[in-house]
Parts: C-alpha cells; structure tokens; sequence
C-alpha cells in the first residue's frame, strides 16, 4: 500500500512551510484590508470566530487520535514481546535439534521485529522488515505443523501452536497499526483552516490598524508545532517522538536466544 506524499515528506519541513504559509495568508489579509478599509470588523467577527473554532477542533480532534494510536502501537509492541518471549520458552519443550531450529528462526523473527521498529518511518525498510519476519514465520509454522504430526511431540506442539498464533496475530497487528494514519483529507482541511484563520483575522486587525507581526508570527509557530507533534506522533521514530522504552521489550529477548 502506497503511502500519501504528505506522509513520505518530512514532517519538520512540512510544518516550517505551514508556517510561512501561514504568515503569508495574515500579509495578504493585512494588505488587502488597507486596500479595502470599508470591511468594517464587526462584519468579520463571527466569521473569524467561527473560523477559530473549527480550527481548534481539528486539531484537537487530529491530535487526540494521533495520541490514541502512537498509544495502541506502543502497546501492541509490548504485547508483541510478551508473545514472542513466550513462544521462545515453548520451543524448549522440544528435542534436539528441532530445538535448536526453532529458536533459529525465532532469533530471525526476532531480528525482523526489531528492524521493524527501527525502519517503521520509512515505508521501504518497514516492507523489508515485513518480508523477513513472514519468512521466518513460515519456517516457524512449517517445522511446528511437521512436528505435531508426530504423537511423542503432541503436547510440545499443542503448546507452540497456541504461541505462535498468538505471536503471529500480534504481529499483524502491529503491521496494520503502523500503516494507518490521520486521513489525509483531515490534513488538508487543517491546513486549509490554519490559512483561512491567519487571513481572515489579518484582514480584521488590519481593517482597524491592529494588525501586529509579531503576534501573527507566534500564532503560526505554535501552530506550526501543534501540526508537527500531530503527525510526529503518527511516524515515530522519523522526529523527536520515539518509543525507545518499547523496543527494549525486543531487546531484552536477545539473551534468551544467545544459545
């Protein structure tokens, strides 16, 4: 699945053009109002007030969602862990070597999950991560199904099977959890609302001669990082928002599979 452009594009390089979008719309506002005096503000006021509360809405709506998800992500990956560690205990219930196979492929399915983590801002690393563990996956199932054909290995076999569907449907997921994101239509309309706002409340304060730079260029800015920390939240690991608490669930499984 193809990603939009506005998700592939830097989030910090998207913001700082919002923002001197932003100072731009309030420039033309404030020029075309001293162009066009006789707009009285008394005209424009519910407007711009109705303009304002859309906007907040927005982007309280974009970023409560964008909150709950980076949350559902980080807890999917913890679950994943707890799965995956209980899989690698199970596989102990088996003979040598298969064994010894198992754990193998469960050290690659391991390594897969952590390059998933690591590569989950950039859609052709997370596919490559993908690849791997469905492999390792597949071995996994396929050494399982084998042995479970066999009455000696029954109760093993019962015991991994439950762990590795488990396993694999977290995983899943988990795949499914990082390709969503804010509806790209949701994107546009905040940003369409952020120019709407910072020209239309220029055009007012600059009908009556109140228009101030300084307050139009705080008001982009923070803004501006409202948007960012929305969307960061949507592709961490690509900005300042990581969840490198989570992943060390993954690594600390490493030492498990040392031998």
């Amino acid at each position: 699945m193809n990603e939009s452009w506005i998700y592939r594009l830097d989030a910090g390089l998207l913001c700082v053009l919002t923002g001197f979008a932003m100072m731009l719309a309030a420039a033309a506002g404030a020029w075309l109002a001293r162009l066009r005096p006789q707009l009285a503000e008394s005209r424009l006021g519910p407007i711009e007030t109705s303009l304002f509360g859309l906007l907040a809405l927005l982007l309280a709506f974009s970023f409560s969602g964008a909150a709950s998800r980076y949350e559902a992500r980080s807890n999917l990956m913890v679950d994943t862990a707890n799965a995956l560690q209980g899989a690698i205990l199970r596989a102990d219930l088996y003979p040598e070597p298969l064994r010894a196979e198992i754990r193998t492929d469960l050290r690659d399915y391991l390594d897969a999950q952590i390059a998933f983590h690591e590569g989950e801002g950039d859609a052709t690393q997370r596919e490559g991560a993908i690849a791997q563990g469905e492999a390792a996956a597949q071995r996994l199932w396929g050494r399982v199904s084998e042995a479970a054909r066999n009455p000696a290995l029954g109760l093993a076999s019962t015991q991994n099977i439950a762990a590795l569907d488990r396993l694999f449907a977290l995983t899943h997921s988990r795949q499914v959890a990082a390709r969503t994101h804010t509806p790209v239509a949701i994107l546009w309309l905040l940003f369409v609302l952020a120019l709407a706002t910072a020209y239309t409340s220029a055009y007012a304060a600059g009908s009556t001669g109140k228009f101030s730079w300084a307050g139009y260029v705080g008001y982009a800015v923070l803004t501006a990082l409202v948007i960012y920390i929305t969307l960061d939240l949507d592709q961490p690991g690509r900005g300042l928002i990581r969840r490198d608490v989570q992943e060390q669930a993954f690594l600390a499984l490493r030492p498990l599979l040392a031998n």
